[in-house]
């Protein structure tokens, strides 16, 4: 299991796969979730990232080349009333957060894989190959490279951070009709998960986490 989840509080949340299977993905996945909530927290959600990047690389400095662990991660924080309300994400990989606003589903983030990069291209060619790159990821926590974020106005019902081993089994129609279920969001993870297992036959790990805003 490589993939991780963990939050500070009900203030701050994160979601983390490890890249490979091994050891050294897993506790990097876990490391990356322990550090970036409280980050995000205080500093918002691109730097909870910063934060566990921070982390990964003093760990593993030092490591021979190919050695170290590494992952891809999403991490989201709601924002002040006082700056107009709405939440801060922020991601490297394919790691993904959907929100559900006025009863809509909207994905939140873009994949930082090859296969999103030849889709963007807008040729035929390649974006009939792209599937198979989709593996592929561009970005990740322990490299420098830049971390993208997004901050979404306005009250938001439902948020779901995943793992790609949700995102892949589930359309996003499977997805919007569980997260605009009036269900707790504790029975919207578990319909999520039996969901992506009864499509993947247990081929990937999975993370996810859903949050309601004004769920008690």
């Amino acid at each position: 299991m490589a993939d991780a989840a963990h939050r500070y509080g009900h203030l701050a949340w994160a979601v983390a796969d490890g890249i490979g299977d091994d050891y050294e993905a897993a506790d990097a996945a876990a490391m990356a979730t322990q550090v970036a909530p409280y980050a995000a927290l205080t500093g918002g959600a691109a730097h909870g990232i910063s934060r566990a990047r921070t982390t990964l690389q003093d760990h593993y400095q030092g490591c021979p080349r190919g050695q170290e662990g590494d992952c891809v991660m999403v991490t989201a924080v709601p924002m002040a009333e006082r700056v107009g309300g709405g939440w801060d994400f922020a991601w490297v990989g394919d790691c993904r957060a959907y929100v559900v606003q006025s009863g809509a589903l909207h994905q939140v983030t873009e994949d930082h894989t090859e296969g999103q990069k030849m889709r963007g291209w807008k040729d035929p060619y390649w974006a009939t190959i792209a599937a198979g790159y989709d593996h592929k990821v561009t970005r990740s926590v322990l490299r420098h490279e830049p971390i993208d974020s997004v901050r979404l106005p306005g009250p938001v019902d439902v948020v779901m951070l995943c793992t790609d081993g949700v995102s892949k089994a589930l359309s996003q129609a499977d997805i919007s009709r569980i997260l605009t279920t009036d269900i707790h969001p504790r029975h919207m993870t578990r319909a999520l998960i039996d969901a992506t297992r009864s499509r993947s036959k247990g081929t990937d790990n999975i993370a996810v986490t859903v949050i309601a805003p004004r769920t008690p």
